[in-house]
């Protein structure tokens, strides 16, 4: 939640920002690994490398610039969305999420205005949101 700013009306409604993966669902049972192969096919289908050789290049990029993103983007010219899209691809999704029951009804308690923030592409945010 943010703080108190001293704002007058409006302004002093509460906000509370959430990150959406491994916050608001656990991600990592299926949703990172998932990611992750699917981010070494990528590296290994754009650059011809097998699987040992793009996990590598994945791990460089990510020890260098903390994404393997700006790795490829950077040294391979790779447009961000055409990698978003291609490895964010979760064909049964609503099995891969791993949710707290209560969550929803704890959120909607919660007064004032809720953003999510992702990193992830729009369309897995909002299916993710809507699961």
């Amino acid at each position: 939640m943010l703080p108190d700013m001293g704002l007058s009306g409006a302004s002093k409604s509460r906000v509370w920002i959430f990150d959406l993966d491994n916050t608001l669902h656990d991600a990592r049972p299926h949703i990172f690994p998932h990611i992750n192969r699917s981010m070494t096919q990528y590296v290994a289908g754009l650059l011809d490398l097998g699987e040992e050789g793009a996990n590598a290049l994945r791990d460089a990029y990510w020890k260098r610039y903390g994404a393997t993103l700006i790795g490829l983007i950077r040294h391979h010219r790779v447009d961000p969305g055409h990698f978003l899209r291609e490895t964010h691809h979760f064909p049964e999704l609503d099995r891969m999420i791993v949710a707290r029951r209560e969550l929803r009804s704890v959120l909607r308690r919660l007064p004032g205005r809720k953003i999510v923030f992702s990193n992830a592409p729009g369309q897995y945010a909002r299916a993710v949101l809507q699961a």
